[in-house]
């Protein structure tokens, strides 16, 4: 599936409005280096509404009964529904969107930043996705209203795959922008997975994505801040 994604994605990068673009027209070194990086915007607020109000839906569980009674309802129906059913395919499958900007450095397919530059900001929104989720599962640990059912407050599995969504999404913005939210709906499938398979309430998976797509815009704003510093200190 990975690899007809990326063929989708090669066949759209070398054809705009019926015309070949041919990518080796670009440098090799990534978007960065096309464009004097000191006259592109660093950071839009705006862009942390939506990842800050899918956090803040799954904090307020405990306090915002109408939030419990959803979780409650879509879990209980699962388990009447679907009791039996059971898939570790979202252990892999939320790995296809971050795994999909690596096809395409293969594919010489070009994006913003270079394979290098994937390697720092795969790594930096890992470790900033995985350091607040384990914050927040700290504090919520105790909580029962987090807790029901031996579940836990992020949905880990979603984070990382909408952390990998929206590095997907930034790389390849600029060229597709249709084709750059297709990372989305792999996301939504491990998060749809995620409660079919009984391990999250909806307001935890939820909470997961907006902290994965949160920890990938702060990742790349402080990308482009020390990038920015480096060359125009």
């Amino acid at each position: 599936m990975l690899f007809v994604w990326v063929g989708i994605l090669n066949l759209a990068s070398h054809t705009v409005s019926g015309r070949p673009v041919f990518t080796d027209s670009l440098p090799s070194t990534g978007y960065l280096n096309q464009k004097d990086s000191s006259h592109s915007p660093i950071f839009k607020p705006a862009t942390l509404i939506l990842p800050a109000a899918f956090i803040v839906y799954g904090t307020l569980r405990p306090v915002i009964g109408t939030i419990e009674a959803t979780d409650d309802t879509l879990y209980n129906r699962v388990l009447r529904n679907h009791a039996a059913f059971h898939t570790n395919a979202e252990e892999y499958l939320m790995w296809a969107p971050s795994a999909a900007v690596y096809l395409m450095d293969a594919f010489k397919i070009k994006t913003r930043h270079s394979f290098k530059e994937h390697i720092l900001l795969d790594a930096g929104s890992i470790i900033l996705t995985g350091g607040i989720g384990f914050g927040m599962r700290l504090l919520t640990g105790s909580i029962k209203e987090y807790n029901t059912n031996k579940t836990e407050f992020p949905s880990g599995h979603a984070a990382n795959a909408f952390r990998g969504a929206e590095m997907f999404h930034q790389e390849l913005k600029d060229r597709n922008a249709v084709l750059s939210y297709s990372g989305y709906v792999v996301a939504t499938a491990v998060g749809v997975l995620r409660i079919y398979n009984k391990d999250h309430y909806i307001s935890q998976v939820i909470a997961g994505a907006g902290l994965g797509i949160l920890s990938t815009k702060l990742t790349y704003w402080i990308f482009g801040k020390v990038t920015r510093h480096v060359h125009h200190p």
